[in-house]
């Protein structure tokens, strides 16, 4: 009765445990809470009534167990879950590597708590507390019920921490595993299902006699048993620890990468199209001394013809004066970006408005400013097309000391989502493995002069504003990208 007892609060912690560790990393086909309790009562019921069966086949009812217990987790997940083979997998087998392992661990316990019951016991009986057969079977049931309950209080907490940091220290839940990266995390949990197979039938006899067995004809094994679990448990840890390292590492050099390359290509397009509007100065410069002695000879035309000309000379000289840039900012690099922002907005029917003003003292690099407009006006475009109505974009720039802010602003109907490791918006795009750097590009370069972002989302009467304000503080600028 008090095995039958124990084993169904095992059950029970690990029907509950495991449903929490799987909503931490899959998506529900339905609501969240109908798969959290539908896999918990689910595996409940099926290891109840499959776990006490399977268990005892021998010679294989060990492998079995497992194997049994692996098919009831991969269906529950493939039922509740949208379709992720290689996450699923991973899941299935590190939570059943984890539980597998810590009950070896609450078994050297149990047996430690087993010896202490049995110290109180024999003082019970030197002082006569225990006199009779029936106060010995009382203290018998209340001894079992306390030390049952220990030992599952012990597991649910063992349980708990171990698959709390599992999950914590797993960051990148959306990312998509490949398969030698899934191979990568299984094998450590393998290892320990397959170390938790030998252990069980070291421990656990044919016979169903003693389960110190093991224990009892190798002493020192209480000690080397739990610390090898313990040890199990840190090296499944370890490899989810190095696992986002190299994930984050490897992003770090990718956004890094991509980063200098939009450099690189920015300072070829504006070196290009500098040479153009150079040129295009050049021809402003000789096409206005044409027209001044055009309209000296028009000066000495009267009547109706002179009419004609001067309109002609007008609307001239009008498109001469387009030829230059619409913004004049004291920097021609932010000059050029702003017009073809300018020009990609209005091709999307969106005014744009800009009030930007290059800082006075240039203790911050162009090119970096360049990045920070480059990709915030390229999102805002992207935010504002979407809108219905009219559009706008607004872009300004201000110093309050040696602070030199970037605000820009645009018109905005998305659902926001912030990523929680990053603080930032997440792409609405599909492919987020190659999109969604932009913002990450202008942090990076508002941290390289010790500053910041700061996003807003404010509401009007006719929609909503998306504002973001990149903060720069002139005083630290260091040449260095972080």
């Amino acid at each position: 009765m008090f095995e039958w007892g124990l084993s169904f609060g095992l059950y029970f912690i690990n029907s509950i445990a495991g449903s929490i560790y799987a909503d931490k990393f899959l998506k529900a086909k339905t609501s969240r809470k109908t798969a959290l309790i539908a896999w918990a009562f689910l595996y409940f019921v099926f290891k109840s009534l499959i776990g006490k069966l399977v268990g005892g086949i021998y010679p294989f009812g060990n492998i079995l167990k497992v194997a049994v217990d692996m098919v009831i987790v991969l269906f529950l997940q493939m039922v509740l879950y949208q379709k992720n083979l290689s996450k699923q997998f991973f899941v299935a087998v590190s939570f059943i590597g984890g539980k597998e392992i810590i009950i070896y661990i609450i078994i050297v316990l149990s047996i430690g708590l087993n010896y202490v019951r049995w110290k109180i016991s024999y003082i019970f009986l030197e002082k006569e507390v225990i006199n009779s057969i029936d106060k010995a079977k009382s203290w018998t049931a209340v001894s079992n019920g306390i030390l049952g309950t220990m030992i599952i209080l012990l597991y649910a907490l063992m349980i708990i921490v171990y698959f709390t940091v599992l999950a914590t220290k797993f960051v990148k839940k959306d990312y998509y595993l490949q398969k030698h990266e899934n191979a990568f995390l299984i094998l450590p949990s393998i290892a320990a299902l397959c170390i938790a197979i030998t252990l069980r039938m070291m421990i656990l006899p044919a016979e169903n006699e003693v389960t110190s067995m093991m224990f009892d004809r190798v002493p020192a094994t209480l000690f080397w048993v739990p610390l090898i679990c313990i040890l199990l448990l840190g090296v499944n840890v370890s490899s989810v620890i190095l696992f986002q390292k190299m994930v984050q590492l490897n992003e770090e050099e990718r956004k890094h990468s991509i980063l200098e390359n939009q450099m690189v290509q920015m300072q070829r397009e504006i070196k290009e199209i500098q040479d153009i509007y150079a040129d295009m100065r050049g021809l402003k410069h000789d096409m206005k001394s044409h027209l001044e002695s055009i309209a000296a000879v028009v000066g000495r035309t009267d009547g109706k013809e002179r009419q004609e000309l001067d309109s002609y000379i007008g609307k001239m000289e009008e498109t001469v004066g387009r030829l230059d840039f619409y913004y004049q900012t004291g920097n021609p690099i932010i000059d050029v970006i702003l017009h073809q922002k300018k020009q990609e907005a209005e091709k999307q029917n969106i005014n744009f408005i800009s009030d930007f003003i290059y800082p006075d003292k240039n203790q911050i690099d162009v090119y970096d400013i360049g990045i920070v407009l480059n990709n915030a006006l390229e999102n805002a475009v992207e935010a504002a097309r979407k809108t219905a109505g009219n559009k706008k974009i607004i872009v300004r720039s201000y110093q309050k000391g040696s602070l030199f802010f970037i605000e820009v602003e645009n018109d905005f109907e998305d659902i926001l989502i912030i990523d929680t490791e990053t603080g930032l918006p997440v792409s609405s795009k599909e492919d987020r493995r190659l999109h969604g750097f932009g913002m990450e590009n202008i942090q990076r370069c508002a941290r390289k002069y010790k500053g910041d972002i700061d996003i807003t989302v404010k509401e009007t009467e006719k929609g909503k504003n998306f504002i973001l304000t990149v903060m720069m503080y002139e005083k630290t600028f260091t040449p260095k990208m972080p």
